[in-house]
C-alpha cells in the first residue's frame, strides 16, 4: 500500500531540517478509548520502520523516559507485503513468548535486506534461530494468548486508522508527526521524540 512508509525518501533529510508545521502532531478526534499510553504502528516491510530500530532507535528513547515497568506497545500492521498476516502473527508469537529482542532485528533483515521471507518456513527458522522451534512456534501461535494479541493488533489498527508506518500514538490522542520533530543528529531526534512524548503524556 503506497500510503505506507511514505516518508521512505525524506526520513534522513527530515531530521536534519525545520518543520514548516505549528505542531510536530495532530490531534484525534475523537480520541480512541481503551489505547495504550504510547503505542507504534509499524510492518517489517517498511524501510522507515527499520530505521526507527537501527539508526534512529525512537522506542528504545520512548522506554527510557517511561515510568519503570512501563514500555511503548508495538502492533504490526497487516496491510504491506505478501507475508503481512504471517508477520503480524509472528509479531504477536514473539510477543508472547518474549522474544522480540531476538528476533526484530534478524526479521527486518531478512525482509528488506536478504529478501529470504518468502513462506512461513522462513519464519519458522528466524524463530529458531532465537531458541523456538517450529513445534514450539505453532504452538504459541494457536495459544489464547497470541490469539487475544492478534485481536487487540488488529482492532487497534482499525480503531486508529491507521494509514501509516511508522505511527506513535500517544493517549489514544495525539499522532506525532515523525517529519516534524526537528534535531540536527539521529542522537538529537531520538531525544526529541522522546521528549515530546514525554510532554503530550503529561497532558490532560
Amino acid at each position: 500500500m503506497t500510503k505506507f512508509c511514505l516518508f521512505a525518501a525524506i526520513l534522513a533529510a527530515s531530521v536534519l531540517c525545520t518543520s514548516a508545521s505549528a505542531k510536530p502532531y495532530s490531534t484525534l478526534s475523537p480520541p480512541v478509548p481503551d489505547a495504550p499510553d504510547v503505542v507504534e504502528f509499524f510492518s517489517f516491510y517498511c524501510g522507515p520502520c527499520y530505521l526507527f530500530t537501527d539508526q534512529y532507535p525512537v522506542v528504545a528513547g520512548i522506554n527510557r523516559i517511561l515510568p519503570a515497568g512501563n514500555s511503548v506497545t508495538r502492533y504490526h500492521v497487516s496491510a504491506m507485503g505478501k507475508l503481512g498476516h504471517e508477520l503480524s502473527e509472528a509479531w504477536a508469537v514473539a510477543t508472547v513468548t518474549g522474544v522480540t529482542d531476538l528476533v526484530e532485528h534478524r526479521l527486518f533483515i531478512a525482509v528488506q535486506r536478504d529478501r529470504s521471507i518468502n513462506k512461513l518456513d522462513d519464519i519458522y527458522a528466524i524463530f529458531s534461530e532465537a531458541g523456538i522451534s517450529p513445534e514450539a512456534y505453532n504452538s504459541a501461535r494457536h495459544s489464547m494468548m497470541t490469539r487475544a494479541f492478534i485481536a487487540r493488533q488488529e482492532a487497534m489498527v482499525s480503531a486508529f486508522r491507521v494509514s501509516g508506518t511508522p505511527s506513535f500514538y500517544v493517549k489514544g490522542r495525539y499522532l506525532i508527526d515523525n517529519s516534524g520533530v526537528k534535531a540536527k543528529t539521529p542522537e538529537g531526534y531520538v531525544a526529541a521524540y522522546a521528549g515530546l512524548v514525554s510532554e503530550l503524556l503529561k497532558n490532560k
